[in-house]
């Protein structure tokens, strides 16, 4: 919601020149903090429950976004956006949550479904923000901050606790992000796959962080059709996961569908 609206906003604080710069930094503070932190918050779900972890979230966005939209200055915009990114990162507890509450093929489906509010989230948001942009680059903000705390006000009384059985002590493992990658040491598949996504992610999201600057800078559009655009992408990629991947997959075989979406995903960084 906030992404085409974002460099309204740094234009405000710093100088023209500085204004990409900041918002590349802005965009991999906010993921580099649900990276670290997505973890802790999975463990902190397991020692205290899902509930209290996902409230303090939602309560804590509320008020983040509420002081970024008024942000006096750029020290005050990166420490909401390091925030953000923490309180942010509770897809995994969400997770949990599910995975609490179902089980087998219902389980399934509950996963499916949100995987689809998370689509749709990504279609709706930036259209959203490009259409309050077009007011005031501080409306998304305000937006962002009122949806946050109706979240936390319908999770207050609606949202039962689902981990209900034993709770887990903090150990200090559980707290490293990069634990997780452990279990692949000695496994040199895994480990080439996965550099290999990580090169594909690395090289995709600089065209993605980049596109909100290139739009006002190349072909001067506004928050709203900058907006238009990123849902416009939202969708594309959505309609091609679910209608092309399996059916290429399933015609030329994995690794070959594989290559060919690296070889088009590295036209897209490129064009």
């Amino acid at each position: 919601m906030i992404m085409p609206v974002l460099p309204g906003l740094l234009r405000d604080l710093v100088h023209s020149n500085d204004v990409t710069a900041h918002y590349g930094i802005l965009l991999a503070l906010y993921a580099l903090m649900q990276f670290a932190c997505a973890p802790v918050l999975g463990a902190l779900s397991d020692r205290f429950g899902r509930r209290p972890v996902l409230l303090v979230s939602l309560a804590g966005a509320a008020v983040d976004y509420a002081i970024m939209a008024t942000a006096p200055f750029l020290w005050v915009l990166y420490i909401g956006r390091i925030v953000a990114g923490i309180t942010g990162a509770t897809g995994a507890v969400a997770g949990a949550y599910i995975a609490d509450i179902t089980d087998g093929d219902e389980r399934a489906r509950h996963f499916g479904f949100m995987s689809a509010c998370f689509g749709f989230g990504m279609v709706a948001g930036p259209v959203l923000g490009g259409l309050m942009g077009g007011f005031s680059p501080h409306a998304p903000f305000f937006a962002a901050a009122a949806l946050n705390g109706l979240n936390f006000l319908t999770g207050c009384f609606l949202l039962p606790e689902s981990h209900k059985g034993e709770r887990r002590p903090l150990r200090r493992e559980a707290l490293n992000p990069l634990a997780s990658f452990r279990w692949a040491r000695g496994m040199t598949v895994v480990a080439a796959l996965m550099a290999v996504f990580f090169i594909m992610q690395l090289v995709g999201q600089v065209p993605a962080a980049l596109w909100v600057i290139f739009g006002e800078d190349r072909f001067h559009w506004d928050a709203t059709t900058i907006g238009i655009s990123l849902a416009a992408f939202g969708i594309l990629h959505s309609l091609a996961q679910a209608m092309i991947t399996g059916p290429v997959a399933a015609r030329l075989g994995e690794r070959r569908a594989l290559m060919l979406g690296m070889i088009a995903d590295g036209q897209y960084a490129g064009g």
